[in-house]
């Protein structure tokens, strides 16, 4: 709104504020003219008149100078010491008038905020589920529990799902390429290795650097079900071994994701999905990775290792004779090396299907290897929810 409308506006404010008051003052002086004796008439009735030239006179003035206010109009009175903002004035306004314009349907409804990138149809431009997921991490960092995520899996020899909840530890950073190559991109099961994956090419190293980080116990039924799973024939091998679902509720966003799991123990991976294929150059980066992680667990969570095997009847003597380390620490508080039991999980996405519940908007992403002239990236596509 221009300077001139403001001032226009605080005008009005005071002449209507000023008026008020002089037609108080008025009925006061009539108050006390009708409660005191006749004789005494005629001295209230000069005081009415004084005292409206008086008002007549402030209110002049103050149209007089309200010019030479810029951004902020004093209108200060004796009885109610009123200060008004012309900005803030102006602002209330133009909320005011938006207001008016909205239906009673559009009351509760969520307001579509999102970028118009969103409305991509497809052949790219679109932000990636890392690119989203980033912020929905920010968004509900101080929410109790929002790192814990569930995953599933499958026992093989019951052909049942498995599903639990386990705790998101941060994506790894600078997984070798040949590392996440050898768990996405078998050669096993027909699947052909092309250029672009031998080679990466223009740093698309980078854009894979979403490899999610867990940690479990050797003798979970998450690893027995990853063993069954290499023991199939090759033509099983080419299918992902997990899906994880993860929901912000701050934000109203789902993300399932499938993909495949790799576990790293103390002699580092403990299956190759690439038949060896540089299943040894990788393993002391993972190890040093193994190491790192068990020194940022709390002592409860490396006690547990230590414990007798998942799922057994507990036992408070059998801890007491097996002289399970408190806190997983030594008789000197230092921190004990990591237990074979000890293992971390990896997760390697290869499509994510992502939901926002705000305005039903749906994305699907795949892990594309790319041709000639594109190197490996995330390929997106808008969906209907």
């Amino acid at each position: 709104m221009p300077s001139t409308g403001k001032l226009a506006v605080c005008m009005s404010l005071n002449l209507f504020r000023r008026s008020i008051s002089a037609t108080a003052v008025a009925f006061a002086s009539v108050h006390q003219i009708v409660e005191t004796p006749l004789g005494r008439s005629s001295r209230f009735l000069s005081d009415i008149k004084r005292r409206s030239r008086s008002a007549n006179a402030a209110l002049y003035r103050r149209s007089i100078f309200i010019g030479s206010h810029n951004s902020v109009v004093n209108t200060r009175c004796n009885s109610c010491s009123i200060k008004l903002s012309t900005k803030r004035l102006a602002g209330n306004i133009m909320m005011s008038t938006s207001a008016s314009q909205e239906g009673i349907s559009d009351i509760g409804r969520t307001t579509n905020k999102s970028s118009n990138t969103d409305n991509d149809d497809g052949a790219g431009g679109i932000p990636n589920w890392k690119e989203r997921i980033d912020i929905s991490i920010a968004k509900s960092r101080k929410i109790r529990g929002s790192n814990y995520v569930q995953i599933s899996t499958i026992n093989y020899e019951m052909m049942e799902p498995r599903c639990r909840t386990v705790v998101f530890r941060g994506f790894l950073k600078g997984v070798p390429f040949g590392a996440m190559k050898d768990v996405l991109c078998s050669d096993v099961g027909g699947v052909e290795e092309t250029a672009s994956q031998s080679q990466p090419a223009g740093g698309d190293e980078e854009n894979y650097n979403c490899v999610i980080k867990m940690i479990t116990d050797l003798r979970s039924s998450k690893v027995q079900e990853l063993e069954m799973f290499h023991e199939l024939k090759d033509g099983g091998k080419n299918a992902n071994t997990a899906e994880m679902v993860w929901w912000f509720p701050k934000s109203s966003e789902q993300y399932r994701i499938s993909g495949r799991l790799q576990f790293i123990g103390s002699n580092g991976q403990l299956y190759s999905y690439a038949d060896t294929r540089n299943f040894k150059e990788n393993n002391n980066y993972f190890e040093a990775e193994r190491k790192q992680q068990w020194g940022n667990l709390s002592d409860m969570a490396r006690e547990q290792f230590y414990w007798e095997k998942p799922g057994v009847p507990y036992s408070t003597t059998w801890a007491e004779a097996k002289g399970v380390p408190p806190g997983g620490r030594g008789d000197d508080g230092k921190v004990l090396p990591p237990p074979d039991a000890f293992l971390i999980m990896l997760f390697y996405p290869a499509k994510i299907d992502y939901l926002r519940l705000g305005d039903n908007y749906r994305q699907i992403d795949e892990w594309d290897w790319g041709d000639g002239d594109r190197g490996c990236h995330w390929k997106s596509m808008r969906v209907n929810p």
